[in-house]
């Protein structure tokens, strides 16, 4: 393991951000397919696109905060290169997810 010091934010909303980005993803290709999804997320703010903003945001902050409180409130305990290429993995799939709905699914 390297001996990198970084903080447990750092990592809990490193993580945050990667499970967002896919779950970004996966509401895009919902919101499309499911037109209650679409209507509901239209009537929640006004548009669907602020409602989308909103549920990521709310969800980076809510996983990011959750994930540092794990181990007892020492957060999770991950190398820098390993939150790198996990970082790095949820948003190219957060993006390929997208980008395979419109080039093939749609």
């Amino acid at each position: 393991m390297e001996n990198n010091r970084v903080s447990k934010y750092t990592i809990s909303f490193g993580l945050a951000l990667a499970v967002a980005s896919v779950a970004n993803g996966l509401l895009v290709v919902a919101k499309e397919k499911i037109p209650a999804v679409l209507a509901g997320m239209q009537k929640l703010t006004g548009h669907h696109w602020v409602s989308q903003g909103v549920i990521m945001v709310g969800l980076f902050a809510v996983l990011g905060w959750l994930l540092a409180q794990a181990n007892g409130g020492h957060g999770i305990k991950l190398s820098a290169s390993r939150l790198i290429v996990t970082l790095v993995a949820g948003v190219v799939a957060g993006g390929g997810i997208i980008l395979g709905f419109y080039l093939i699914g749609d």
